[in-house]
């Protein structure tokens, strides 16, 4: 028993969403309670203690969940169950969108770039959450790239993920005019960019501060201190996961 161990109410939202029954070896709660542990812990694959099932079987539900959209999916409706219990409409209709560098421990692996500004080398995960802070979207790219461009790819992905209610993204100053243009045009979402210095000296912005909280909350899964994948798609598997775990423990 792991303090990351699914509780038995938390398991049936879950098991009533992956709707799978099929009799295994190795139970999916057993299955999901490991991947939860290696999100949280950051441990290696091979690490994994004896007493949760092999790590092979793990991995392979690892990917498999990652290549047929499970992880998004997941989310997406523990994100509407959890808006629902705060008494909110399931989907929202502001997001806040932006993005945090992170290091790399991999050598010589791609996509991978050093952002100058904030002296990283690595990848940004590139996040929209909603005003209670919960992950809608993440795309990891090169940390080289900057937000405005690679905010496209988000926003588009953002889309398909369904939210009917979602009409505007708030960003900071980095998000130009261009990328405002394309939302509009491409999706009908309105981007409303806040300017440091319009607010008169330091001053926390409004709803912005809530995207910041959520990074905040991503490393505490230490699997997300450091970027640990080769690939980008393993490594937004685990911001889901992280996502996943934390709002679990609201049911």
């Amino acid at each position: 028993m792991y303090p990351t161990d699914l509780t038995d109410s938390a398991w049936q939202v879950i098991q009533e969403i992956l709707a799978d029954k099929r009799k295994r070896k190795y139970s999916l709660r057993s299955i999901f309670n490991a991947l939860l542990y290696i999100t949280k812990t950051g441990i290696q694959w091979r690490q994994m203690p004896n007493d949760l099932p092999p790590w092979p079987l793990c991995y392979y539900y690892f990917w498999k969940w990652c290549n047929d959209g499970t992880w998004e999916k997941l989310n997406k409706a523990l994100v509407e169950r959890r808006r629902k219990k705060a008494n909110r409409e399931a989907s929202p209709s502001v997001g806040m969108i932006d993005s945090q560098s992170v290091k790399s421990s991999e050598w010589g692996v791609w996509p991978k770039g050093y952002d100058g500004y904030k002296k990283v080398n690595g990848r940004k995960r590139h996040i929209v959450v909603d005003t209670l802070g919960l992950v809608l979207v993440v795309v990891v790219h090169a940390a080289n790239i900057h937000d405005s461009p690679a905010a496209r790819q988000v926003v588009s992905r953002l889309a398909q993920q369904g939210f009917d209610r979602l009409s505007k993204i708030l960003a900071d100053s980095a998000y130009g005019k261009k990328l405002a243009s394309w939302m509009r045009k491409s999706y009908g979402y309105i981007l409303e960019v806040v300017k440091v210095n319009e607010l008169g000296g330091f001053q926390i912005i409004p709803m912005r501060w809530k995207v910041e909280r959520t990074f905040a909350w991503m490393n505490w899964s230490r699997r997300l201190s450091k970027d640990y994948e080769c690939g980008v798609k393993s490594h937004e598997a685990f911001v889901y996961l992280s996502s996943i775990n934390r709002m679990i423990k609201h049911f």
